[in-house]
């Protein structure tokens, strides 16, 4: 791929419409309440604020670092943004549902779940058109792109034989389910094709890897986080056999990777497979410590996770033994957590509660501490770290009232503001 260079930053003027100011002063007035903790000698603050527009729930954001791009899952489109100017530089459409943006740093892929059609798309990063798109299984929510094995794996929440909606006339997010088992397909970035799956015990959540072969997933039910070897589970699917470490293996065919009942099955969701899956497979329970985790992010160099908790908390783990190493406050409704490893700062979105960021240093291996609680805004839940200069970014929007409801008096329905999504560049 022709690398797209980033060019010197430049301050925009922000952009306020005249609608913003009208209905959310007082949301705005509600959200400065949060008081900062320690503050670093250079404290964070909102630096830009930039209005992209468009409608629908949003998801999971990736950060391209050499090209400055910021990519959002943004309802059935994702929305590419220019992070050096805050300019909407481009869009990718026809999806049902976007969830997660994934991308390959061998080259110049992107990977968009889709998870209304059940499918991975595959865009060229240099041009935003699609290249190609590969089945999963159904709900494809979160993907995480293992750099050694060159694997995709595409987190499903729902098992194989779940019914799925193409998604064409759905409208908002697809409503939540349960089920006591999940699957992971496993896709191979370099002939595009679906290697095979591996099915697992829990309701699985956000995903990433290590850059070491070590992939890792939040198992939200099970307050537990799954460790998957990237690299045992290529040897596994590409010689399954039925007598092979518990899997099962359909006939091959010409068309078996477009079709699902031949993909072969690592099968680990049953507790009496748990010696099948020794050695590729491993459950860390993070107790008490950290109810229905829900962020996840990994310090490779130094093998730590860091996972946002229901309630409160942050927990760090030692992603090779799976022991707690220590908790961390964090604000109501913490959701996505990112890792800024040139500068080792964890950040935490509280987009679900009072709309705030907490801002973790770590001083050395093992000794972090809260040192800024940043007012952010309402919603503004997922972010991305740019490792290039330490910025944050977080998408929100704003709500008002429905003064179109007919019916006489009742309760005011509050929706989205047209116009008002929005990306807030955080930084120093």
């Amino acid at each position: 791929m022709r690398k797209l260079l980033r060019s010197p930053r430049r301050t925009p003027t922000p952009s306020f419409p005249s609608f913003v100011l009208l209905l959310c002063l007082p949301l705005l007035a509600a959200q400065t309440t949060s008081v900062p903790t320690v503050l670093p000698s250079q404290p964070f603050s909102i630096r830009n604020t930039w209005f992209i527009g468009g409608v629908g729930d949003w998801d999971y954001l990736a950060l391209d670092p050499q090209t400055g791009r910021l990519y959002i899952a943004h309802a059935a489109a994702v929305q590419v943004v220019d992070v050096e100017t805050g300019a909407l530089v481009g869009q990718i459409g026809d999806f049902g549902e976007t969830r997660d943006i994934a991308l390959d740093p061998h080259g110049g892929d992107g990977y968009v779940s889709d998870a209304a059609r059940a499918q991975v798309t595959v865009f060229d990063r240099e041009t935003l058109q699609t290249t190609a798109k590969i089945p999963t299984d159904p709900d494809p929510h979160a993907l995480v792109f293992d750099p050694q094995t060159r694997l995709l794996f595409a987190v499903c929440a729902r098992p194989p034989s779940a019914p799925v909606n193409d998604g064409r006339a759905q409208k908002g997010p697809s409503p939540a389910r349960f089920y006591d088992v999940s699957s992971l397909t496993v896709i191979d970035s370099v002939t595009r094709s679906v290697l095979g799956r591996i099915l697992v015990p829990g309701i699985l959540g956000f995903a990433r890897a290590a850059g070491n072969g070590q992939v890792f997933v939040d198992v939200t039910d099970r307050n537990a986080i799954l460790r998957i070897d990237a690299q045992s589970v290529e040897a596994l699917l590409r010689g399954a056999t039925g007598a092979q470490a518990g899997a099962t293996t359909a006939a091959s065919s010409g068309k078996e990777s477009s079709n699902p009942a031949n993909w072969p099955t690592l099968d680990w969701s049953e507790s009496g497979q748990s010696g099948a899956a020794e050695g590729h497979f491993r459950l860390f329970s993070l107790g008490a410590a950290c109810q229905r985790p829900a962020g996840l992010a990994v310090d490779g160099a130094d093998m730590r996770l860091f996972a946002t908790c229901a309630n409160m908390s942050m927990v760090v783990v030692n992603a090779d033994t799976g022991a707690l190493v220590t908790t961390l406050p964090v604000g109501p409704g913490a959701d996505a957590v990112g890792y800024d490893p040139n500068r080792a700062q964890i950040f935490v979105a509280n987009g679900g509660g009072d709309g705030s960021l907490t801002i973790i240093r770590r001083d050395v291996t093992d000794t972090y501490a809260v040192v800024q609680t940043l007012p952010t805004r309402r919603q503004a839940r997922t972010l991305a770290v740019d490792p290039e200069n330490g910025d944050v970014f977080l998408v929100t929007d704003y709500m008002g009232a429905d003064r179109n409801l007919s019916g006489g008096f009742g309760p005011l329905k509050m929706v989205p503001v047209q116009g008002s999504f929005q990306v807030l560049e955080i930084g120093t």
